[in-house]
């Protein structure tokens, strides 16, 4: 009996152990199911979240890119990565949406913060915190405006309002993207080593088109166009004369404004000389430089007005002419609301075609030409920057007195013009002139070529760049996430 007792509670007990292991697996096994139903709903509300912070992304970017010129100000936020920390958020906005973004059957929610600059041009970087369930995830997005210094040469029109048609020769040679939203007139075989594009459906071929670069009295496509040409392109809109203003606004606020016909060369060292004079409301000049050294401005603007645009002069002229050349160290835009003469040689101190890292940018910009005085200028020309005429032409103004390398009166002309950057005009421009044969007997040969940090840099106060549609265009620099604070 006492045998049979000890094996009952033996039994007993194993029985209580198993039963133990049992719980304990299934308490585990339980755990285990609800943990990773909790974590499979965590992710979803990860994943949510992030589309919901992506929303205000894109959400600011459409409102940032369908305002076209106008620009959007700053959130004030104790901490811009943390857009909840914000007492001005950017979005929600009551008028406009509640920062709902739906996924699912769910909403999420995000709030928006923005920081603008304008240096050197229009800039922002958003940051958006969405907020799905118990998860809240924050992407940055940094996006600066394209600007029409994108590309190496753009016109409006190939016809000049002057002198009519005016004429791409043989030994003219232009590197990087084109852009004319008219049509391309075409004598001999000039060269375009880039991306080209008209909004006219063909180009105008002087003596017709052949297989033979050679050719003097025929034009080969397949040459002059090696990256191919594309027609009946759409249109690119130049920003209006109005965006005059843009630089006037930069000159206002840390620049220099200069009323009458003034001067500006450049240093190596970085400063600039200047002759002209600085006027107020009242007409009273209130600083008179005569070929004075200066910093450059701290906006990087130096603007030049006519007498006309000051009330109190009581003036009609249209004196808001500047003459520039020199060595540009540093960045610096030169505008004026008339004409900018070149009179010399216009070079970066440290020549992004050597070193691609320099920081040397320049922008001359005129509301009708950009004229080469081709009497001061010297035979080999370079003008390195970006040259716009808002409402006329980058010309030459006197073709016959330039100084020619052939030493042939009789022999065509061997003078260049090296223009390395960008350059936009509305209509194109008169630099030399060619005889029947297609060669240049005076005047300069252009060869242009690309500055390749234009496609995501532009000189101060460049405005952004505009579409057809009326809409910003904005090169998207980085999207990254935020953590605690700190994004990238």
């Amino acid at each position: 009996m006492r045998r049979l007792r000890q094996n009952n509670a033996f039994a007993f007990t194993f029985a209580l152990i198993f039963l133990a292991m049992i719980i304990a697996f299934l308490t585990v096994f339980v755990f285990a199911v609800v943990n990773g139903i909790s974590e499979a709903n965590r992710l979803d509300e990860s994943k949510k979240a992030y589309y919901t912070a992506e929303a205000g992304l894109a959400d600011a970017y459409e409102r940032i890119v369908n305002a076209g010129f106008a620009t959007f100000a700053s959130s004030t936020c104790s901490n811009s990565n943390i857009p909840s920390t914000c007492t001005t958020p950017f979005v929600p906005s009551s008028t406009t949406d509640n920062g709902v973004y739906a996924v699912g059957s769910v909403n999420g929610s995000y709030t928006v913060s923005l920081v603008y600059s304008g240096s050197p041009r229009t800039n922002y970087v958003i940051t958006s915190q969405g907020t799905y369930g118990n998860v809240t995830r924050t992407l940055q997005l940094k996006m600066i405006a394209a600007s029409f210094s994108r590309y190496a040469y753009w016109s409006q029109t190939e016809v000049n309002p002057q002198l009519g048609k005016l004429w791409w020769i043989s030994g003219m040679l232009t590197t990087g993207p084109v852009q004319t939203n008219g049509s391309f007139n075409i004598f001999g075989n000039p060269v375009f080593n880039g991306a080209v594009a008209e909004v006219g459906s063909s180009p105008d071929y002087y003596y017709g088109t052949g297989t033979d670069p050679t050719s003097s009295t025929k034009s080969d496509p397949s040459y002059i166009f090696p990256d191919g040409l594309t027609n009946n392109a759409p249109a690119i809109n130049l920003p209006p004369t109005s965006t005059l203003a843009n630089f006037k606004t930069g000159a206002t606020n840390g620049g220099l404004t200069l009323t009458g016909a003034s001067t500006v060369t450049f240093n190596s060292n970085g400063t600039i000389n200047v002759t002209g004079k600085v006027v107020n409301s009242s007409c009273q000049t209130t600083a008179n430089y005569n070929n004075t050294t200066m910093n450059i401005p701290a906006s990087g603007v130096v603007y030049v007005q006519s007498t006309k645009t000051i009330s109190a002069c009581k003036s009609s002229s249209s004196d808001g002419n500047v003459t520039v050349q020199g060595t540009v160290n540093g960045q610096l835009t030169v505008a004026a609301d008339q004409n900018v003469y070149i009179s010399g040689n216009v070079q970066y101190n440290s020549n992004p075609t050597t070193n691609p890292s320099s920081t040397d940018m320049v922008g001359l910009v005129a509301y009708n030409n950009v004229t080469v005085i081709e009497a001061d200028a010297p035979a080999q020309l370079a003008v390195q920057g970006v040259i716009v005429a808002l409402g006329g032409s980058f010309d030459v103004d006197q073709y016959s007195k330039n100084p020619d390398p052939t030493g042939n009166s009789s022999a065509p002309d061997g003078a260049n013009m090296y223009q390395f950057g960008s350059l936009v005009n509305y209509a194109s421009g008169c630099t030399g002139i060619v005889n029947s044969s297609g060669q240049l007997i005076d005047g300069w040969n252009q060869i242009q070529s690309y500055d390749t940090r234009l496609a995501t840099l532009a000189p101060p106060s460049f405005p952004p760049l505009v579409n057809s549609a009326g809409q910003g265009v904005y090169v998207k620099l980085s999207i990254t996430e935020c953590f605690s604070g700190t994004c990238g």
